[in-house]
């Protein structure tokens, strides 16, 4: 790669934590499907999805950036 864009880098990396914390979200019984509501604070997302999106795009975050700099790393190094 011959350019130096960071964001391109961190929108990758957005892009995938999105789609990993989207996915991990385990919506609970006692909520409606259509529309779907399961109350406050926002309607569509109670406080326990909300935490659930917060672990997980922590988690996510951690883990795809950790190997997005690996990756920097070695393209640096010319390991790859």
């Amino acid at each position: 790669r011959l350019d130096d864009n960071p964001m391109l880098n961190q929108g990758v990396i957005g892009a995938f934590v999105i789609v990993r914390v989207l996915s991990k979200i385990q919506i609970p019984t006692y909520c409606s499907a259509a529309p779907l509501d399961c109350g406050a604070p926002l309607g569509y997302f109670d406080w326990n999805t909300l935490s659930q999106a917060a672990l997980s795009g922590v988690e996510s975050a951690a883990l795809f950036g950790g190997a997005a700099l690996a990756m920097d790393y070695c393209f640096s190094r010319g390991i790859i």
